[in-house]
C-alpha cells in the first residue's frame, strides 16, 4: 500500500493541562511555514491510546505529545517527541521527508506559496474596496464611475482565475519515481 501523500500523525497527550502540548498547538503549530508546509502531507490527529493500538505507531516514540512522519509507503521517517517539537525541528523532518518522497523543493514551495497567499490577501482587500464603492453607487448613480467599477472588477476576477491556477501549479507535488518520462 501507498499513500498519495506521506503522513503526519500527531500523537496528543491525554492530560488536557500538559503544556507541552498547549505551547505546540498555541504557539509551534501556528507557524505560517507549517502550515503551508503541511500542504504536502496527509495529517492525523490521535490520540496516544489509539497509536499504541496502530501497529506503525505503537513503536513510534512514548512520550507525548509527539509527531510522527510516515513515507507514503507508511514507514516511519522521523518521530520528534515532547520537548524536541519545536517550529525548526518540525521543518526539517518534513523538508527531509519531502525530499525522499517528492522531486518538488520544500524551501522553494513554501516561499512561493506565501507570496501566493499574500497576493490573494492583497486581491481580497482590492475586492472589498470595490464592493464598498459599488454600495457608494448604489446611493447616487453615476454611470461612468459603474462602467470604471465593472472594468476593475473584471480584472480582479482575471488575476484571481490566474492566482487559483497558479495555486493549483504550486499544489500538484511530483512524487520521486512518478516524474512524467519523455515520449521517445
Amino acid at each position: 500500500m501507498r499513500a498519495e501523500k506521506p503522513v503526519i500523525v500527531y500523537v496528543t497527550s491525554d492530560d488536557a493541562t500538559d503544556s507541552t502540548t498547549r505551547k505546540l498547538e498555541e504557539v509551534v503549530f501556528k507557524s505560517e511555514q507549517l502550515g503551508v508546509g503541511a500542504k504536502f502531507f496527509d495529517t492525523v490527529k490521535m490520540s496516544a491510546g489509539d497509536a499504541m493500538q496502530d501497529r506503525v505507531l505503537k513503536d513510534a516514540g512514548k512520550s507525548e505529545p509527539r509527531l510522527v512522519f510516515l513515507n507514503r509507503d507508511y514507514t516511519v521517517n522521523t518521530v520528534l517527541e515532547s520537548k524536541s517539537l519545536s517550529s525548526g525541528r518540525i521543518t526539517k523532518a518534513m523538508e527531509s521527508l519531502v525530499r525522499d518522497n517528492y522531486s518538488d523543493n520544500f524551501d522553494s514551495m513554501v516561499k512561493e506559496y506565501i507570496k501566493l497567499l499574500n497576493e490573494m490577501d492583497r486581491l481580497e482587500g482590492k475586492k472589498s474596496t470595490l464592493a464598498d464603492q459599488r454600495a457608494r453607487l448604489a446611493d447616487k448613480p453615476n454611470a461612468g464611475k459603474a462602467k470604471k467599477l465593472d472594468r476593475e472588477e473584471e480584472e480582479i476576477r482575471v488575476e484571481g482565475e490566474k492566482l487559483a491556477a497558479r495555486e493549483k501549479g504550486l499544489l500538484s507535488f511530483k512524487a520521486k519515481g512518478e516524474e512524467s518520462k519523455p515520449e521517445a
